[in-house]
């Protein structure tokens, strides 16, 4: 008690917020990682983030864990996960010299935390029994983006090439995620996804060793 009256915050720790906070930690941890060159590790750290987003709020729920700081956390940890370190992720690894691709970098970013800002303040929508996400969520296309640079990684493909296909996967889902568009919670391609980031992670481990 004594602890919480000096370190207020700390009323809050629980299962899901740390959950929320090694996901913010091994997002941090990937990017250090292809720093130095490991990018199989990096891959695999970012994937965890991603895994780690997930299960933080299937334990809020599971235990009723769910509170207004978690939600505020969740929002916060996505901001850097999800909108910032992709770009930073493209940037570090084809060179932030190449001047073309940072409009389309902070395109993505600024999009990222519009959608961010906009869903704390609508939350879910819901019709009849179907509950979906007004535009495409910053995890969604976080996941897309781990596919995506797994796939161009491994195609050995031109890295010019391979760059503009960045830039134009981060252009169309800065689109996607300020959209209308409905994105069902729990659709197919959510499920996909589980399959494809591991997928996408054990390829470039293939690879890359």
């Amino acid at each position: 008690m004594k602890i919480r009256m000096y370190f207020p915050a700390m009323q809050f720790w629980n299962a899901p917020n740390l959950l929320t906070t090694w996901s913010v930690v091994a997002g941090f941890v990937s990017i250090i990682l292809l720093l130095h060159d490991k990018l199989s590790w990096s891959f695999t750290s970012y994937a965890i983030t991603i895994l780690l987003d997930r299960l933080d709020g299937v334990v809020a729920r599971r235990f009723r864990q769910s509170s207004t700081f978690g939600e505020q956390l969740d929002s916060l940890a996505d901001v850097i996960n999800f909108c910032l370190y992709p770009p930073l992720y493209v940037g570090i690894f084809y060179g932030f010299t190449t001047l073309w691709m940072l409009p389309f970098l902070l395109v993505y970013l600024m999009a990222g935390i519009w959608r961010l800002a906009y869903f704390n303040i609508s939350g879910m929508q819901q019709v009849d029994k179907s509950v979906y996400f007004k535009g495409v969520p910053t995890t969604v296309c976080a996941s897309w983006f781990l596919i995506i640079f797994a796939l161009l990684h491994v195609s050995k493909m031109n890295l010019d090439l391979q760059l503009m296909l960045l830039c134009l996967f981060f252009l169309l889902t800065a689109i996607f995620m300020v959209s209308a568009i409905p994105y069902p919670k729990n659709g197919f391609v959510t499920k996909l996804l589980y399959m494809l980031v591991p997928g996408s992670v054990l390829l470039v481990w293939f690879v890359q060793g």
